[in-house]
């Protein structure tokens, strides 16, 4: 007997799939409207970037449901899972730095259709979706800080293509206005002028901040739930 939750579940993973493939797309076909050089330009973002990781994941994690179902037996992969785990928490740094530091300053329609997919409703979903999702692994304390390895290895390969000088399609090198290294405030720099600045190490150690956090709270949000079902 399919459980509900599993259910739910697995319709979840499936509408996060298809809002990641047409938010994706329509960021693509309207990337000039933006202000975007050229499409394949938003790609080099984490927003598409994470839309895309969590949105495969998802995909895996229904098809390979469907299949434990029919067969009766366990077929979700353990890496499957953690993956989603880490993942996930990558999704809602996006939503959350999205609306809250970029959404209020930003010089095009952040509220398209598109925009609203990838940076809210994706998020959104995904949060649900990581409370819904059953399966026969319980995480490990040592996965909370593998959710820091997407964001560092972003923070580090956009670095590399900033100081190699790659457009990253608005004629900048840099893709978040945090990450601009050559500004006043470079990397430890502080300023005021009107309204307080800070170096890029610092909004560093703010987005590794916020990765723990939520990878913990989801973590122990889990562990709770996996506890109370065994009992």
């Amino acid at each position: 007997m399919v459980s509900k939750r599993k259910k739910i579940s697995i319709g979840l993973n499936f509408t996060i799939s298809l809002a990641v493939l047409i938010g994706v797309l329509l960021s693509a076909i309207f990337a000039r409207r933006d202000g975007y050089s050229h499409w394949g330009r938003r790609l080099l973002y984490f927003t598409q970037q994470s839309n895309i990781w969590i949105g495969v994941t998802c995909l895996v994690f229904a098809i390979a449901s469907l299949i434990e179902i029919r067969r009766g037996q366990p077929c979700v992969k353990r890496y499957v899972y953690v993956l989603k785990y880490v993942f996930t928490v990558a999704i809602t740094i996006t939503g959350i730095i999205f609306c809250c530091l970029l959404a209020p300053f930003a010089d095009y329609d952040v509220w398209s259709t598109g925009s609203v997919l990838v940076h809210v409703v994706v998020p959104i979903l995904s949060v649900v979706d990581w409370f819904f999702c059953e399966a026969e692994f319980s995480l490990r304390k040592i996965h909370i800080f593998l959710t820091l390895v997407p964001p560092l290895l972003y923070f580090i390969v956009a670095s590399i293509l900033g100081v190699a000088g790659v457009d990253f399609g608005r004629g900048v090198t840099y893709p978040y206005i945090f990450m601009n290294y050559n500004s006043e405030e470079g990397w430890f720099g502080i300023t005021n002028n009107g309204i307080p600045k800070v170096g890029s190490a610092y909004w560093l150690l703010v987005v590794a901040g916020m990765v723990l956090f939520f990878a913990w709270l989801y973590y122990y949000v889990k562990t709770k739930q996996q506890k109370a079902k065994e009992k």
